[in-house]
């Protein structure tokens, strides 16, 4: 059942050309088909989201359980890792990897992000000192953007991407907004299962400068 409409604040006026370098280009992206959204507001605790969401919370204190930690990541420092969850699995969701996961990343380390409210963020899974998973976030405003997230293949079976997701969950409440993971028609059924159990559900979003 779709929800009502729900308007998402990018904070377009903002000093500085980094933070307009973080909120125009999605502005105009996601004014363009991204009408109905997978989005999760962020709730007031992780207790809150933890005691509502009894799946996703019984998976992610598993993969807590086999040693797995969330953690910020640094991606120039993982480069290694970062390529090697890429070319883990040929397909994704029923279709090939693009070619552009098979280039190993860029080791330039990212710019300063000094506004709270505009940023790209980077979040992953540890097992050890490896990276495991990842999630790359646009925080635009009251927006939290799930721009990238993919796991590795040797790994998933262990829940790591339910500890990714509640991790995250946790570091942006302060900022509070929604955090948005694509279109909610993408992927499969069991990507949007995977969604709904983290507690996104379809939204007919207005974005909002």
């Amino acid at each position: 059942m779709l929800a009502t409409q729900t308007r998402i604040e990018l904070e377009l006026a903002c000093d500085g050309s980094i933070c307009d370098r973080v909120s125009m280009p999605l502005h105009r992206t996601l004014r363009r088909g991204y009408d109905v959204c997978s989005v999760m507001e962020l709730p007031e605790s992780l207790e809150a989201w933890r005691a509502e969401h009894r799946t996703a919370r019984k998976r992610a204190d598993r993969a807590a359980r086999l040693g797995y930690e969330f953690s910020t990541v640094q991606a120039h420092l993982h480069t290694e890792d970062l390529y090697a969850i890429n070319v883990s699995l040929d397909e994704r969701q029923g279709r090939p990897m693009a070619p552009g996961y098979r280039v190993p990343p860029s080791p330039t380390p990212d710019p300063p992000y000094t506004c709270p409210r505009h940023a790209i963020r980077r979040y992953g899974v540890l097992s050890g000192s490896r990276l495991v998973a990842y999630l790359w976030l646009y925080r635009s405003g009251e927006l939290a953007l799930v721009s990238s997230i993919l796991g590795h293949g040797d790994h998933l079976r262990d829940d790591v991407m339910y500890l990714l997701v509640q991790g995250v969950v946790e570091r942006e409440i302060d900022a509070g907004g929604f955090l948005v993971y694509n279109r909610h028609d993408s992927g499969t059924d069991g990507l949007r299962f995977f969604k709904e159990r983290l507690g996104f559900r379809p939204v007919e979003v207005e974005w909002a400068p």
